[in-house]
């Protein structure tokens, strides 16, 4: 013979696997969501990563003359030093 108790406990334990059996699916797809995002998220941040990474010069222009107040060094170890100084290379 079942108990007041027993019938008690059964009852919110169906009440609570029927909750859970219709709040599954809108736990599993927000999960799936969740895990797309920060899926795309390590995605977009490794691309960036990488497309830093890279070095691309910002300007191809060459130079026709450098303005430099001392005689006697050539325009193009001005130019070639401005080139060093400005650019940063990264390994």
């Amino acid at each position: 013979m079942t108990t007041f108790d027993q019938l008690w406990e059964q009852e919110e334990r169906q009440a609570l696997q029927q909750r859970l059996r219709q709040e599954y699916p809108r736990w599993q797809r927000a999960r799936r969501v969740r895990h797309t995002a920060v899926a795309s998220v390590a995605v977009l941040l490794a691309a960036g990563i990488t497309l830093s990474s890279f070095h691309f010069p910002l300007s191809t222009r060459n130079y026709d003359s450098v303005a430099c107040n001392r005689s006697g060094i050539a325009d193009s170890h001005w130019a070639a030093e401005a080139s060093r100084i400005l650019t940063i290379e990264t390994l």
